[in-house]
This record gives C-alpha cells, sequence and structure tokens, in this order.
C-alpha cells in the first residue's frame, strides 16, 4: 500500500519551534474535504476552493453548501463562481472558479468558513492580522542588464528597476509576500478615463538578494529555493528595513481579456497605467505552505495534489488564511495609443484554469 508521509514537514519540525501538523494520506483514506482559501484583506471578493480526498487522489467539488461568517455574524453563503470566457479562436470555455461571496475584512476579524457537502463538512476559522511590515519608500530607475544577467540569451537589455523599502515589524519573527497588480486605463481625446482593466502584476525578482539569496538555507535545500510566490522572511534585516531591488518583467502573460481591452480603443485615444506594489503578511504555516507548493527542485512524484501542510481545517483537509498588505502605487503619466498593446506579452488563449498563479485568485 502506497503512503504520502510528509516526511519534509517531519525535518522542518526537527529545525523549528513552531507547532505543525503531520499528516498520513494512503490510497485507502476515507473521503475527506479538502478546503483551500487564500483571503485578500483589501480585497471585497473572495474565493472558496473544495476539493474531496478519497483513495489518494483529489476531485473538484461543485456542489458544496459554503458560509462565511465574521465575529459570529450571520452567515452568508459563498455561491459557485462559473465564467464563461471567450477564447481568441472563437471557442467559449466554462470555467468553475471557486465558490465567491463579498465581505469587507478588517485587522482582528474573526473568520469562520464552513462547508458542508453530502455526509461531510469541515471548517475553519482564521483572524485577520495587522499588517507587520510598511512599504516606507519605492523609487524607480533605469538599469542596463549585461551578460548572462540580462536573461537574453547574453544580450544587453535595459529595464526598469524598482526600489521597494519595507520596514519591519520590530520584536517578531515575521513572513511576508511580495505582489503586484497593474490597472491599465483608457483615456479619450478629451481626457477622459472611460474604461479600464485590472490584471496580475509581473515583475522579475531574480535579481534580488532577500527573496532569491545567492546561498541557499537549510529550508531551501531541504523543499527547493525557487520561490515562486516570492516570499520571504525578516531574517537579514530584523527590526529594520530592507531595499527589494524588482526589476519589469522580460516576458509578459496576459489573458484574452487585456489584449481585448487595447483592442476597443480608438484613433485618438491614450493609455495610462498604475502599478501597485504589495507587501503581505503572511503566517509561518503559510511560509512554509508556499516554499513547498512554489518549488520545482524536489522531486514529488511520489505525493499526489495539491500537496497540503500544513493545516487548519477542522473535520477536513486544506489551508484558509487571511494576509494584510501594506501597498504603494506608481501612476505612469498617459501616452497616445498607436495601435498595438502598449505591451510585449504572450497572449493566453487557453481556458481560465491555466493562468499563472491559479492559487491566489
Amino acid at each position: 500500500m502506497r503512503k504520502i508521509i510528509y516526511m519534509i514537514l517531519a525535518v522542518l519540525l526537527a529545525v523549528s519551534c513552531e507547532n505543525t501538523v503531520e499528516k498520513i494520506w494512503s490510497d485507502e483514506n476515507e473521503a475527506m474535504l479538502v478546503v483551500n482559501a487564500q483571503m485578500l484583506q483589501d480585497n471585497h471578493n473572495h474565493r472558496v476552493f473544495v476539493n474531496c480526498s478519497e483513495g489518494g487522489s483529489t476531485t473538484k467539488i461543485l456542489d458544496a453548501a459554503v458560509t462565511c461568517a465574521i465575529n459570529g455574524g450571520a452567515a452568508v453563503q459563498a455561491l459557485p463562481v462559473i465564467v464563461e470566457k471567450e477564447l481568441y479562436n472563437g471557442n467559449i470555455a466554462e470555467e468553475f472558479y471557486g465558490y465567491g461571496f463579498d465581505a469587507d475584512l478588517n485587522p482582528g476579524d474573526e473568520v469562520a468558513i464552513n462547508v458542508r457537502w453530502k455526509d461531510l463538512s469541515a471548517s475553519a476559522k482564521v483572524k485577520v492580522p495587522e499588517s507587520a511590515a510598511t512599504i516606507t519608500a519605492l523609487d524607480t530607475m533605469k538599469v542596463v542588464l549585461t551578460g548572462e544577467n540580462s536573461n537574453t540569451g547574453g544580450n544587453t537589455r535595459t529595464t526598469r528597476q524598482y526600489n521597494i523599502t519595507v520596514k519591519d515589524f520590530p520584536g517578531e519573527k515575521n513572513y511576508y509576500m511580495l505582489r503586484a497588480e497593474e490597472i491599465y486605463y483608457r483615456i479619450d481625446a478629451s481626457g477622459r478615463k472611460v474604461a479600464s482593466i485590472s490584471c496580475n502584476g509581473q515583475f522579475d525578482a531574480d535579481y534580488d538578494r532577500i527573496l532569491h539569496p545567492l546561498e541557499s538555507s537549510l529550508m531551501d535545500d531541504i523543499i527547493g529555493s525557487d520561490n515562486r510566490y516570492e516570499i520571504f522572511n525578516d531574517e537579514m534585516f530584523a527590526d529594520a528595513s530592507c531595499t527589494l531591488k524588482i526589476m519589469d518583467a522580460y516576458y509578459y502573460y496576459y489573458l484574452d481579456d487585456v489584449f481585448r481591452f487595447f483592442e476597443q480603443f480608438e484613433e485618438g485615444d491614450s493609455y495610462a497605467m498604475d502599478r501597485i506594489f504589495k507587501v503581505y503578511t503572511i503566517s509561518f504555516e503559510e511560509y512554509l505552505y508556499l516554499k513547498a507548493l512554489g518549488s520545482n527542485e524536489l522531486d514529488l512524484e511520489f505525493m499526489t495534489e495539491p500537496v497540503i501542510y500544513p493545516e487548519n481545517v477542522t473535520g477536513g483537509l486544506g489551508f484558509v488564511t487571511v494576509v494584510t498588505p501594506s501597498t504603494w502605487t506608481i501612476s505612469f503619466p498617459p501616452e497616445l495609443y498607436t495601435g498595438e498593446p502598449p505591451i510585449d506579452a504572450y497572449r493566453y488563449t487557453d481556458p481560465i484554469a491555466e493562468r499563472p498563479d491559479d492559487y491566489y485568485y
């Protein structure tokens, strides 16, 4: 009988003082609900993803009863989110996007998620954290990358660098995650903003030595150091500040929505963009979870997906969390639209499920 044992977590327990949960799955395990959610405190819309784990495999659940209650108040039902998307080739893709609900989450709130499906039930309670990190400054500069560091096969390229100063919350061991959002605006000939679209911000953090150290730590050696989710801790700047050095991405990937947005522009229109950088405060458990989830350096073929550890779901498996951001917005001045999208990007023409970083959104 094949057993999936969270050996990595056991090793991490040996080198840390944090309390986490060791879980053993097998091909003969009984059906259990798997509930995952990462709620962003600065968002009004939230999503909960529900699967059923049985016999070493997982199945997406489309008809669960999912509710959310804040501070013991009345439960709000989360409804299935089904989105129809017209693809670039003209086909229509219908994708299930989890269970959605609207709520304003404030620091200190207690959020309770309850899930029922057939004779199974699971629940989780989490507290909205106070923001620990603070973005205190952000400036930009042009840099020239040459040779192997240019990400262009040895050629030289000029790019924009963002210097993001982050102040650590003193007296605690803290864990963070860097994200970005881009908002494009359509501006008509009279100067009015007539439309906008928001998408995940893309950037290149490979050159930053806090997000991507030259020397790996013991934890990196154990569970990999790919750092797809751009998480970091305050080990190098405890009780002080650091400056993250982020570049514009060399390769951009956008869904059809962004391209279709620019296709609606008319002669005389201009465009402008806001780029919003966000540093989220996350828990130690989520830090470990994302470390493993984003790693591509460990052979996990003997594990079923998703890899879930640690967990905070009662009556089931999974991880539910709320993260609080510190944000900084850079507004770029309008430029005249020339007939082509102002982005050198690949166009996603596949269904929504294949968008990058679907774990978050």
